[in-house]
This record gives structure tokens, sequence and C-alpha cells, in this order.
């Protein structure tokens, strides 16, 4: 018999949380004009389905696994949501590498080997001789920050620390969560093997963790909304997960954006868009989704890249055909690297 099921909740902080889901805004203050693939969480065009996942995700305590092809706006979708829920925000970018336990905690051990041959390696029974050298990760951040903190030094309050407290990961530089609780996002977990993946059924379902090595065990702190954390997943579907762990998410496939909300989105990003580049933007928008080749389609990310030096350019009056074409290729079509005839080179 199974006995994985979540155990719903409904207390008041969790209606808060919903209500906030259901009137989802931008930031009134969006930071400086988007560079890269940020993930400041100022700005996300949500849609209804987004908004129903969440909360179903909510209302049981599983996570959120989002699918689709890159750049459709998975792992932004994180930082978002925390700003709006105005929680602290974390995250994991899985690789091939990674273990479940690089999400609770990591050995410093080449400081700590460091300390042992200059004769000041830490001292003290147990943990007390560990923690100088154990760096929280966004889980243990995420369910504890006050643990996290003291390096698991609370959880043994007989002995005293002058161990200095571990610092939590600054994501989103301008925000200061005024409310306990977190958005945790793990990002790409397709990227990892299937015990990774199986690995994080107990913490995340249990929502405690253990230090690896250590007689440690991090639980939610005393503080924190009885949904917390939020856990946002994401993938690109470059390999299946296990059923054990599709069984126990609340699962989600955002498509690629077609022309209309690539509109939608640029207005989001570029509110003072003077009415003579509208037209403009809504030409390549339906080029750009037109354009999408069988390889993948073009992301929301590279057309905003697109749409920023456009529209720079012909503010300065510096865009003619020949530019634009020339700025389509380098921002678009990514693929035309490995072209059957560029292959040559390689040769």
């Amino acid at each position: 018999m199974s006995t994985d099921q979540a155990a719903p909740t409904t207390d008041a902080d969790l209606t808060a949380a919903l209500d906030i889901l259901d009137n989802l805004r931008d930031s009134p203050t969006p930071g400086p004009a988007r560079l890269g693939d940020s993930r400041s969480g100022d700005v996300y065009l949500v849609t209804d389905e987004i908004v129903t996942a969440l909360k179903v995700a909510l209302l049981t305590g599983r996570p959120l696994l989002l699918g689709g092809p890159p750049g459709c706006g998975k792992s932004s979708l994180a930082s978002y949501v925390a700003r709006n829920l105005d929680v602290a925000y974390y995250e994991f970018v899985t690789t091939d590498d990674s273990r479940p336990a690089d999400l609770t905690s990591r050995l410093d051990n080449v400081r700590r080997l460091g300390d042992a041959q200059a004769n000041r390696l830490a001292q003290g029974p147990g943990l007390a001789s560990i923690a100088p050298y154990l760096e929280p990760g966004p889980l243990w951040w995420a369910l504890n920050p006050d643990s996290a903190a003291a390096r698991g030094l609370q959880e043994t309050p007989e002995h005293e620390s002058d161990v200095e407290p571990a610092r939590p990961p600054v994501r989103l530089v301008d925000h200061k969560p005024a409310h306990a609780g977190a958005v945790l996002l793990i990002d790409e977990i397709d990227k990892a093997d299937s015990a990774f993946c199986n690995g994080l059924l107990v913490p995340l379902g249990s929502r405690q963790a253990s230090v690896p090595g250590l007689d440690v065990t991090v639980l939610p702190a005393p503080d924190a909304p009885d949904w917390s954390p939020l856990t946002i997943i994401t993938t690109n579907n470059e390999r299946d997960l296990p059923e054990a762990f599709l069984r126990r998410c609340i699962v989600l496939r955002l498509p690629a954006p077609g022309p209309e909300r690539l509109v939608e989105i640029a207005d989001r990003y570029f509110p003072t868009l003077p009415a003579e580049l509208r037209s403009l933007v809504d030409d390549l928008a339906h080029q750009v989704a037109g354009a999408s080749t069988d390889e993948r389609p073009v992301s929301t990310a590279e057309f905003l890249d697109l749409v920023k030096v456009v529209l720079h350019l012909t503010q300065e009056g510096r865009l003619d055909d020949r530019t634009l074409e020339t700025i389509k290729r380098v921002t678009l079509h990514k693929h035309d690297l490995y072209g059957r005839r560029d292959r040559m080179w390689s040769t």
C-alpha cells in the first residue's frame, strides 16, 4: 500500500498564499533593463493554467514539475512567485554529477585540509569540529534559515559555538522578503540521473533532510508556513524521469510561445515601447514564431534579446534591413552553427 500521500493544509497562511496566486503582479519598481538570462522575478506573463498548477502544488504539498522547450519561461517563474509571496528564494542548478546531498550541504574539504596543515583545525566534539567547513545547500536554507546560518550547531545547544555564521546565497539582490517561507527552484533536473531524482523523494515529501555524515536532521522553521518550501522543478525533457518521481509531482508542460504571447511578453518587459515600434515588434514576433525550425522553437529569451537590440538601434537611427537580418541571425539561428555545410570546418 502506498504511503506517500501528501498531507494537505488549510491554515491562514495557506489561504493568504492562494489569494496572492490569484492576483500575481509584476514588480511595481522593476530592476534595470533585462540583460541575458535574468531571473529577477520582476516580470512574468502568467496563464490560468500556471496559476491553477501553483495552487494545486500548494494545496497538496507536492513539487511543481514544469516541462517544455528551453526558453519557454520555466525557470523564471520561481523567482516571480517568490517576489509575489514576499518570501525567500533559493535555487539549485542540476548537473550530470549532482547528488541529492548537494541540495542539503557540502563539506569544504580543501579549506579543512589547509587548516589541518596550518595546525588551526577546528576543535570540539562531533559537529563542532565539522561545522566551520559545512556549507548549507539551498534545501537547508529553504527549510530552516536559522539552522543553516548556524551550520546546524543550534541542533546541539549543549555546545557553545564561536563558529562564523553561514551566509545565505543571494539570488534576488534587491528582494528583502517580509514573510517566513521560501520558494525553491531545482533547475534542469533532467541533467542528472534517476538516482538523483529518487533521492529527492523523501526530503521533498517529508519536508526534512539529513545532513550527510552527521547526526543532524533539518526540520522546517517554527514560523514557516505549512506549504513552505514551495518547490518548482524544471526539465527540458532531455531524458525520461523516473515514474516514482513523476507520481509525486504536480506536472505542467509549458508550450513554446506563439506570436501573440511573444508580443504580450515584449510589452511587459518594455512598457514604454513607442507606438511606432509596436508594429515592428508584432512583425518580428510573427516572423520568429513562423521561423521556428524542426530542431527547436525560438525561445522567449532569444526574442527579447532581438527586441531589445532592434529597439535600441531604431531609436538611434542605426537600423537598416541588412543589420536587422544580421541581428536575427546571431540572436535566433543558433543551430546554423551545426548546419551541414558548416560542419566542414571541423574536418
